[in-house]
């Protein structure tokens, strides 16, 4: 079984945030998910790849299918822009891709 695990940091978004809605359903602030500090990218040998968005403190900022591992990145780049850091890949012997990636972002971005 082939296994795509990756990850990017997500730095400080520059003009407003892109937010997909429901058309006439405009959303709340309040109501809005956290920005993610972190995207997972994860894929298998099934078809398409999911994306998993995490703040710091392992709040989720949501979740997305994707078609392929490529139209993943393509979404996250249009999303994120220049604020989308490189990707890594999660290491072979890591359980939890989820708390790994969360817990990498934590120690990354609030040592700054």
């Amino acid at each position: 079984m082939s296994h795509t695990r990756l990850f990017a940091l997500v730095g400080v978004l520059e003009g407003e945030r892109k937010v997909a809605q429901t058309a006439g359903h405009p959303l709340d602030p309040s109501q809005m998910l956290p920005l993610a500090d972190v995207v997972l990218l994860v894929a298998d040998d099934e078809p398409g790849a999911m994306v998993f968005r995490y703040s710091t403190t392992g709040e989720t900022g949501g979740d997305t299918w994707h078609l392929t591992v490529a139209a993943a990145q393509e979404q996250l780049l249009e999303e994120y822009g220049e604020a989308l850091a490189p990707w890594f890949r999660v290491p072979n012997d890591v359980q939890d891709p989820h708390a790994f990636v969360i817990r990498y972002a934590a120690d990354q971005l609030n040592s700054r």
